[in-house]
């Protein structure tokens, strides 16, 4: 995977962990729906488990 690659994946979950963290101060008067919520969940925790699976791909050719 390039630089550029990754730097952008980075670049949009931190964004998409400030508009979680904005809705969650503001709570009911949060501009976003729960679609919009699940899907910047969804985006957050699948980089998650990419970076995981990526790491233990790196680990076996290593070994």
């Amino acid at each position: 995977m390039t630089t550029s690659l990754q730097s952008l994946r980075t670049k949009s979950i931190s964004q998409a962990k400030l508009k979680l963290s904005q809705h969650r101060e503001l709570g009911t008067n949060s501009p976003m729906n729960v679609f919009e919520v699940a899907e910047l969940l969804d985006s957050i925790k699948n980089y998650e488990y990419k970076v995981q699976d990526e790491q233990k791909s790196f680990d076996l050719i290593l070994n």
